[in-house]
């Protein structure tokens, strides 16, 4: 947790020349010497953390009136199989036209089984305060399709130093719950994520939800 909190003191000392941005390219993951298989491992867990934030706020914002926001926590009851949330709290901006935005106010910290984790925590975080395109957005689209776009940073403290990496949608994604097993899960759009010194590699969700990494 020192490390965690030594990767907040660093985001917010960048404040202002998009601390977001900087953090990566400075102290993000090594994408060019990751193999295929690790990579799969971040795209996996990546996409069900977003998934779960995912879900949390699409389900919160509807009770919610248009113009309206308010701050949620996040806590075990957005929990699923593959993500055990420790704490965070997100704020929900409704907007018209079915849409709503969402940052961390305090950055979603969760474990997971996950070999990228080694029971180390993570954290997601979709802080304006690390740059003004740091935020989850959720339209709902004709036949109720939760489309949701993103850009966010995550920090790993399993290394002996905090490894950072960032996500953002290129296509936005498609927001599936399966209410037997009460997974929420993405299908069909891409993202890409960001390491140290701008390397990049794509990960996709195809029509069954699976994650690919590329």
């Amino acid at each position: 947790m020192k490390k965690l909190c030594l990767a907040a003191m660093v985001a917010t000392a960048l404040v202002g020349c998009n601390a977001g941005d900087e953090v990566v390219e400075h102290g993000g993951i090594d994408i060019n010497n990751l193999s295929q298989t690790q990579k799969q491992e971040y795209a996996e867990l990546t996409a069900d953390a977003l998934a779960v934030i995912a879900h949390a706020a699409d389900d919160f914002s509807n009770a919610m009136a248009v113009g309206e926001t308010k701050q949620f926590d996040l806590s075990a009851n957005n929990t699923t199989t593959t993500i055990l949330v420790a704490k965070g709290q997100i704020e929900i901006e409704k907007q018209e036209n079915q849409k709503v935005i969402i940052h961390t106010t305090k950055a979603m910290e969760f474990t997971s089984p996950n070999a990228v984790t080694n029971g180390e925590v993570i954290s997601l975080n979709f802080s304006e305060n690390l740059d003004k395109d740091y935020n989850m957005t959720i339209e709902t689209r004709p036949g109720s399709i939760d489309n949701v776009s993103f850009k966010g940073m995550l920090i790993n403290t399993a290394d002996s130093d905090a490894k950072y990496w960032s996500t953002e949608s290129t296509n936005g994604l498609e927001l599936k719950y399966n209410e037997n097993s009460k997974i929420p899960s993405f299908i069909s759009g891409d993202a890409v994520i960001t390491g140290k010194d701008n390397q990049k590699f794509n990960w996709s969700a195809d029509s069954n939800g699976d994650i690919i990494a590329k």
